[in-house]
């Protein structure tokens, strides 16, 4: 399970910059916070399709985070094959973490996006050499087999 932490939080970091949702401050500081946008049952069924995964979740996102995923959703018709179930697949990972994971994993993600670009760079090479390394690799009969990936 540790290396799957590594892989999200590496997935996360290389796929670009991710914006945190921040509280807002009001006005009126007794003024109930909006309920976040869109609700589930606003969402399309195409896009309740392809965020299934994070439909137990979805109460707890808050607009922001909605928002993206709703981007994603909308982006999902045009991924290649291979990207979409790379897509699921993560998705069906992060919502099998528990909340105390998630949490240790945004918090490396925001480690890994503080550090210097040549640092990141550099945790980048190590990352591709890693996965590199798990490419399928001839038993000792001479067949292919993928690597063993030992949690």
């Amino acid at each position: 399970m540790g290396k799957a932490y590594v892989a999200i939080v590496l997935g996360l970091c290389l796929a670009g910059p991710a914006h945190a949702a921040s509280p807002i401050a009001t006005k009126n500081a007794t003024a109930q916070p909006k309920p976040a946008k869109p609700e589930w049952s606003a969402l399309t069924s195409a896009q309740q399709s392809v965020l299934a995964p994070l439909k137990d979740d979805w109460s707890e996102l808050d607009s922001t985070r909605r928002a993206k995923w709703v981007k994603v959703a909308n982006r999902y018709p045009k991924m290649k094959p291979e990207e979409r179930e790379r897509l699921q697949a993560r998705m069906k990972e992060w919502a099998n973490l528990s909340t105390e994971e998630r949490r240790a994993i945004r918090q490396k993600y925001l480690a890994i996006k503080k550090m210097p670009p040549s640092s990141r760079e550099q945790l980048k090479v190590q990352w591709q050499q890693y996965q590199q390394s798990l490419v399928a690799k001839p038993d000792t009969k001479g067949e292919i087999t993928p690597a063993s990936n030992p949690q």
